[in-house]
């Protein structure tokens, strides 16, 4: 069961009453877009999720071990949506495209035309997390549905039958996010966030010289270091929330040089800065 912020909610019921043929669901890594999906995909096809990747109605897409969508990917979409569809439903297939904002420029330019002349049975659900990352031309063609955070007396009345001080620590760790929370309270290993996480605890926890031994890996992962930038801002900040609570000032310096500097680093990324140059320096620092 999803918990969702009552805003979501009547979004979400607008949307089955009256479904778009092409719907964008936008809110930051780990707030459970693709559950979202996944449920109003269920809704419109009529069938339970757990169900859904046998329906040959049902195409599924996410970004390959290059963390892109490739053009090659569309063009098979665009085939998949030329079959036929059996039945009177008005909407007789699906098709969710997670990190839509990963897809090329090229896998854009193919999926916009496929916007352009949307088959009549067929919802095209994607979800995004930074819309600025696609075409203006593909935005103005989808409806856009935002995912909003529920509030943190929710989450926590949701995961009440977990132990209270592993859901404090989740709740900062994730944000306030529900998908990413889930994902820590489960020890999801295979969730990327989770992964990070656990990486930046484990690099925080060793001495310079281990910790250094990382970059070399790190520095031709681009997008894996990128997440440990984040899990370390996440990790940061509900140290900071704690120390806070217990006024201690040496761990509120720890942890506010950490979140400076894990920033700072996401920074030079969105810059295209060296990827080998900017891990040393972080890692020199926290």
């Amino acid at each position: 069961m999803l918990v969702l912020h009552s805003r979501t909610k009547e979004a979400i019921d607008t949307f089955i009453k009256a479904p778009a043929h092409a719907t964008m669901l936008v809110g930051p890594d780990g707030i459970g877009k693709g559950a979202v999906a996944y449920m109003l995909a269920g809704a419109l096809l009529s069938i339970s999720e757990d169900v859904l990747e046998a329906r040959q109605g049902f195409k599924h897409i996410k970004p390959d071990e290059k963390n892109t969508i490739s053009i090659e990917t569309v063009r098979l979409l665009q085939q998949f949506v030329k079959l036929k569809t059996t039945g009177r439903a008005p909407i007789r297939r699906v098709v969710v495209i997670e990190h839509a904002d990963r897809m090329t420029t090229e896998a854009q330019n193919a999926f916009l035309k496929l916007l352009e002349e949307p088959p009549a049975d067929t919802a095209i659900i994607i979800t995004v997390a930074h819309v600025t990352a696609l075409l203006a031309t593909i935005r103005s063609r989808v409806q856009q549905l935002t995912i909003t955070p529920p509030p943190k007396e929710l989450l926590m009345q949701h995961f009440a039958k977990q132990p209270t001080d592993r859901v404090m620590q989740a709740f900062f760790l994730s944000g306030g996010l529900p998908g990413l929370m889930s994902a820590l309270l489960a020890e999801d290993a295979t969730h990327p966030l989770v992964t990070s996480v656990a990486e930046a605890k484990q690099i925080l926890q060793q001495p310079l010289f281990e910790r250094l031994l990382h970059i070399e890996t790190l520095s031709k992962q681009k997008d894996q270091a990128v997440l440990l930038c984040e899990a370390l801002e996440r990790i940061a900040s509900a140290g900071l929330q704690q120390a806070a609570g217990k006024d201690d000032t040496v761990r509120l310096r720890k942890w506010h040089t950490i979140l400076k500097e894990s920033h700072a680093a996401k920074q030079a990324f969105r810059a295209n800065g060296n990827t080998k140059l900017i891990m040393t320096n972080l890692l020199l620092r926290i």
